[in-house]
């Protein structure tokens, strides 16, 4: 009995056709498993270059390590601007690989602080936002009704075994979210939460006070650093005076050979008279005992009065009492000043213009715009740096410690010898700089390693074997920091208003553009030695923002390209399919 081809097509087709069941099964099975299996499996991966999605080693840790869970309540959600919701969805997606390293120890939500349509309860909500630290921004927006403002909260509140801390993710000082300030917070985004939950979670408190009795700069003009400390620390940020007592900066301890130190470390800024034999004597035991300590000091007296009144002034040596001092730790503060052709601007009047006085933005050489140009942690990744009235250092031969220069000034600079004189009108009569003997100067120091008291050579044997006293000639492995500027810290005030501005900001630019915040900051951090979070704060990701005019320049070709794309290929895709069908059937 034979088969006809006739009955052997529907036997085929019936093949066929089981086998292809078979395979769907099948291959829906192995999806099911894979699903199945990879739901046990954590694996993530980073393509980006600069690694922006990957936690630094230090943070890493700190997830891993955390004792208890955190939450965090975040206030970036509704409707938002497209950089404003940049920053939310950076913010979520840092917190989700925060939550897998810590193992789900990490838990957020977002909020929207205006869902409420009833206004008295959203003002209610701002309120206890504003008294729990957060700052609000305004967002202004044009409408086909006119113009209507929003009020946001760029910020979280993050709450640990009951305690809860505000953490400011755009950080700007004005009630108006700014674009570039936005891509800031982006990139600090890692640093300040991880420096919130160290925050909370660390048992280190150091104690650090700013020196004060010698006409240091007052509590408004070091106000943003004190801030900023206070809330890297969870510390109240003090002031101490001297007055020539020895239980100032330290304490007898029952037993104990030396004297044992009140703080971790202290900040002198811009003292302008002279310190007795007796204070000097309290620092340098302070130092002996472990005290790290940041100089900022000025080695020269403009006598701004004058120049205000004068247009000119003759810059002096300005006598501290701290030469010896700093000489014995390895360092010497020159009676110079520092002229630079990469300065800061000062808007001083000019010619007149009819009855009109006429202001004009002009260079100032006495206030140089340092740049970073080495890859120390305290340094590295920051803005250059405003000085005013900076002078220049030298490093002195010590044994056992090292020294570090971290700032120097452009190579075209020009050194003013004691006595200096100081003209407003220096831009119309600017230095030869590019024929300078005198490039590149220092500017800032850092010093480390165990130093030998000033004094060593100086007390009587009766004095060194006091009790009381319990002097430290050789003391132990600690750091410091000497800027040859006093103001390097020195946020600007508005004294009418009792306000101040962020440091590091610019009045010209109406921005903060310079870096003196992240320089103290760091110095801090690295003093204290608290590096983790420098190496956190010095992590850096390219910000790749679209060019304004070219989104308005190139708009149309993108759009056409987006409408008329998707239909061309459609088309191409489909008449190949058409052509391939068609000669796939002509041969069968």
């Amino acid at each position: 009995m034979s088969t006809t081809a006739a009955d052997s097509k529907p036997i085929a087709k019936s093949s066929n056709r089981a086998r292809d069941i078979v395979s769907l099964v099948l291959g829906i099975g192995i999806v099911v498993a894979l699903n199945v299996a990879a739901s046990f499996v954590s694996w993530r991966a980073d393509l980006t270059s600069e690694k922006r999605y990957t936690l630094t080693d230090e943070t890493a840790e700190l997830m891993r390590t955390l004792p208890d869970k955190v939450f965090l309540k975040v206030y970036l959600a509704g409707e938002l601007p497209s950089d404003l919701r940049y920053l939310s969805n950076s913010t979520r997606e840092l917190l989700d690989e925060m939550r897998v390293l810590s193992d789900g120890k990490v838990e957020y939500v977002f909020t929207d602080p205006n869902a409420s349509a009833d206004e008295k309860t959203r003002n209610e909500v701002y309120a206890d936002l504003s008294k729990q630290g957060l700052v609000y921004s305004s967002l202004h927006t044009q409408r086909e009704g006119g113009r209507s403002e929003q009020i946001i909260f760029p910020g979280a509140l993050l709450t640990y075994r009951g305690k809860t801390i505000p953490v400011q993710l755009l950080k700007t000082q004005y009630s108006v979210a700014d674009p570039e300030m936005v891509n800031r917070s982006v990139n600090n985004l890692e640093y300040e939460m991880a420096s919130a939950v160290r925050q909370v979670t660390s048992t280190f408190k150091p104690r650090i006070a700013f020196l004060d009795g010698h006409g240091e700069l007052d509590e408004l003009q070091v106000m943003d650093v004190k801030k900023a400390l206070g809330e890297l620390y969870d510390i109240e940020v003090g002031r101490v005076r001297l007055d020539s007592q020895l239980n100032a900066l330290s304490e007898k301890v029952e037993g104990g050979r030396y004297r044992s130190n009140l703080f971790d470390l202290l900040i002198i800024a811009k003292p302008d008279s002279v310190f007795s034999d007796k204070d000097q004597y309290v620092l340098d035991q302070f130092i002996m005992n472990g005290g790290k300590t940041l100089w900022l000091l000025d080695a020269m007296d403009p006598h701004l009065d004058s120049l205000r009144r004068r247009q000119f002034s003759i810059a002096t040596p300005l006598d501290l009492g701290l030469e010896d001092l700093l000489f014995s730790y390895g360092v010497r503060l020159n009676t110079d000043l520092l002229l630079d052709k990469s300065c800061a601007f000062i808007t001083i009047p000019t010619t007149p213009y009819g009855d009109q006085k006429q202001m004009e933005a002009l260079p100032f050489f006495y206030e140089p715009i340092v740049v970073p140009r080495n890859d120390h942690p305290i340094v590295k990744n920051i803005d250059p740096v405003h000085m005013r009235f900076v002078g220049s250092m030298d490093t002195v031969a010590t044994d056992s410690v090292r020294k570090t220069i971290l700032l120097t000034t452009s190579p075209y600079t020009w050194l003013l010898r004691n006595p200096a004189r100081v003209a407003l009108n220096r831009p119309d009569n600017p230095p030869p700089f590019e024929q300078t003997t005198t490039p590149s100067l220092p500017v800032a120091v850092l010093l480390e390693g165990p130093f030998t008291s000033a004094f060593s050579d100086r007390l009587s044997p009766d004095f060194k074997g006091n009790t009381e006293f319990r002097f430290r000639e050789h003391g132990r492995s600690t750091s410091m920091l000497v800027v040859s500027d006093g103001e390097v810290i020195a946020n600007r005030v508005d004294r009418a208003q009792g306000k101040y501005y962020t440091l590091g900001f610019d009045p010209t630019a109406r921005s903060k553009i310079f870096g003196n915040r992240e320089f103290i900051i760091n110095a801090v951090n690295y003093l204290l030695d608290d590096k983790n979070l420098i190496s956190i704060r010095n992590r850096s990701i390219a910000l790749r923002q679209l060019d304004p005019a070219r989104i308005v320049n190139d708009r149309p070709f993108w759009q056409g390209i987006n409408v008329a794309l998707p239909i061309v290929l459609s088309l191409v895709l489909g008449g190949l399919l058409y052509f391939v069908r068609q000669r796939r059937y002509a041969k069968a």
